[in-house]
């Protein structure tokens, strides 16, 4: 049986910034997320949010400490 092409995954970490009231903004909350497109990361982290948030992504971790963490594609963990 031929193998499978298989899709490669980048883990993005991604910054969700909410608005909190009148108070203003709150300290950031950094996701890592294991996607293929960065525009999936981005999406993923903004459904997350629950009021109007400000989400970008601001680097990205290395296939090592992925697997140290156990990221799993598709998932997004608040680190």
């Amino acid at each position: 049986m031929p193998d499978r092409p298989r899709g490669r995954h980048t883990t993005y970490l991604v910054a969700l910034t909410t608005e909190h009231g009148d108070d203003g903004a709150l300290g950031p909350v950094v996701y890592a997320v294991m996607k293929r497109k960065p525009e999936e990361a981005l999406a993923a982290v903004r459904a997350l949010a629950e009021l109007p948030a400000d989400v970008r992504i601001v680097g990205s971790l290395s296939t090592r400490t992925a697997k140290a963490l156990k990221l799993k594609p598709d998932e997004v963990r608040p680190v």
